[in-house]
């Protein structure tokens, strides 16, 4: 009697591992692609797992990326230019951020917002002109325009350590930093640096609202490193 083979159906997940394989051009195994190697655990070592809520404590010779906000994985908070001031505070407040990407209807960037955008000196000077209370004013009046903004590159942040962002920073005066990958031909930004989250995770007490104060107690943190 003639003799039938029986193939057992492909599970889930083997049948989705054959479609990877065998798509047209495509053959992980046999072009360049390798299987990574893996460890084992012995079963009296302990093992942690990261919790996004607990950030990395950081040092100066820490990785940038360690201090830097994925943005590929983290929704920034975006806020519309014609906003008020007092729309942006409350956004703000409900959201837990100090910074709010502006954006046009076609979600490009137009700017930045900061806390200390709300009632500094700008706003105090176009209230004063524009004869407005500083509530009033919208975000347009006294965001950070695109024009003025100025970017880190993705490749040199990959390189950086902690200690090259805060000296960037402390430079330009700034309490952010954006970081944009152009590697497509076109800018897209995927990073955010923040001097408050730095000095939190360098087990710094920050005051809020951000001081200038904030840089100097950074850097005594790293000298006595």
């Amino acid at each position: 009697m003639r003799s039938v083979l029986q193939i057992r159906p492909l599970a889930p997940n083997q049948r989705m591992l054959q479609d990877c394989v065998s798509k047209k051009g495509f053959n992980m195994i046999r072009q360049h692609y390798q299987a990574l190697e893996h460890i084992n655990a012995s079963a009296t070592e302990t093992i942690t797992v990261s919790d996004p809520s607990r950030p990395l404590k950081l040092t100066a010779d820490s990785p940038a990326f360690d201090a830097m906000t994925d943005l590929r994985r983290v929704h920034p908070v975006s806020i519309s230019g014609s906003e008020t001031l007092e729309q942006a505070r409350t956004t703000m407040i409900v959201c837990g951020v100090k910074l709010l990407f502006v954006r046009n209807e076609q979600g490009h960037l137009q700017g930045l917002l900061t806390a200390n955008d709300l009632a500094g000196e700008r706003a105090i000077k176009e209230a004063s002109s524009s004869n407005r209370n500083v509530p009033e004013l919208t975000v347009n009046d006294v965001m950070v325009k695109l024009p003025d903004l100025e970017f880190l590159e993705f490749g040199a942040v990959s390189r950086a350590e902690v200690g090259h962002i805060i000296a960037t920073l402390r430079e330009h005066n700034r309490q952010h930093a954006l970081v944009v990958d152009n590697r497509s031909g076109k800018m897209r930004v995927v990073g955010l640096f923040s001097s408050t989250q730095i000095a939190r995770q360098m087990g710094i007490p920050v005051m809020d609202p951000v001081k200038a104060s904030t840089f100097a107690e950074i850097e005594a943190a790293v000298a006595a490193a």
